[in-house]
């Protein structure tokens, strides 16, 4: 008995293939031949022919009894083609309007490990069509260099604040030039904004998780971050507080002498994992 599921992948069921496949054979038979030749049970063909009427693929001869002809296999088959055809144009368009309605959700995503961290840095900045803001440290603005001056050479806008020096061409770099950042800091956080829609921020350090996400809230906080980190920079820059190559000492200092300025005591703000490692410093410079 010949095999049909060469059919069932065009959508017959089992029994539709051996009915359609053996009128094709014979070209036309009564029920009774049918279910003979195909091996459909009698009690079953019936319905079997019938579905395939519905379907264009069989017609009905009137008589006593009844014949059936199969279409021509060329007929059935432009038949599924087009019908296939509509049916993924259909799907297309309904399934572009769900992925439309749901393209700016915002999502929040933990990337943990400097590997996973790395790659979405990557792809981010690959993906960025006009601008670029980071806030890095050196070693890791190397890591990413031939991403961001792939980004540079495309015509996409970079800014980068740091408090260490970096120098890459075609960029805007706002730095401190702080000599031993080190004494700053007990860790080293990244923020890389694209396209002032998308951001990822992270701290390296043994746990190393960041954070990836459209949120409008979170973009923005990591932007005026980034914004006030330049603002400070200017303004320390314009009335000549620090020098090139200056410690962090003269950085704190000088952000010391501002404060004091503009009335801006520890208790109105203040990071205490910062305040505290810097403090630390500070009463371990005095003691040596």
């Amino acid at each position: 008995m010949n095999s049909f599921e060469f059919l069932e992948k065009l959508g017959f069921s089992s029994n539709e293939a051996k009915v359609y496949g053996t009128l094709i054979k014979h070209k036309v038979l009564n029920g009774y031949e049918i279910a003979k030749l195909s091996g459909v049970a009698r009690s079953l063909v019936y319905e079997v022919i019938n579905r395939l009427i519905a379907k264009g693929a069989v017609i009905r001869i009137d008589g006593e009894p009844n014949f059936y002809k199969p279409i021509e296999y060329q007929d059935l088959i432009r038949s599924i083609k087009e019908e296939n055809e509509k049916n993924i144009a259909c799907a297309e368009r309904e399934l572009q309007q769900l992925a439309t309605e749901n393209a700016n959700v915002d999502y929040v995503m933990n990337i943990v490990g400097e590997e996973k961290y790395v790659a979405k840095a990557k792809e981010l900045i690959d993906s960025a069509q006009t601008e670029i803001s980071l806030s890095i440290w050196r070693e890791s603005f190397e890591v990413l260099r031939s991403n961001i001056e792939n980004a540079i050479s495309r015509g996409v806008k970079v800014h980068i604040f740091t408090f260490e020096s970096i120098s890459v061409a075609g960029a805007t770099v706002y730095s401190y030039n702080i000599n031993d950042v080190s004494t700053l800091f007990p860790y080293r956080r990244t923020t890389i904004i694209i396209d002032g829609g998308e951001c990822l921020v992270g701290e390296e350090g043994d746990r190393n998780v960041c954070v990836h996400t459209r949120n409008h809230s979170v973009v923005s906080l990591a932007t005026d971050e980034i914004v006030l980190n330049v603002f400070w920079n200017k303004l320390i820059e314009k009335e000549n507080l620090l020098s090139k190559g200056c410690s962090g000492a003269d950085f704190l200092q000088a952000i010391h002498n501002l404060a004091e300025r503009y009335g801006i005591t520890d208790e109105m703000t203040k990071n205490f994992l910062v305040y505290n490692f810097q403090k630390e410093k500070t009463q371990n410079g005095k003691k040596c």
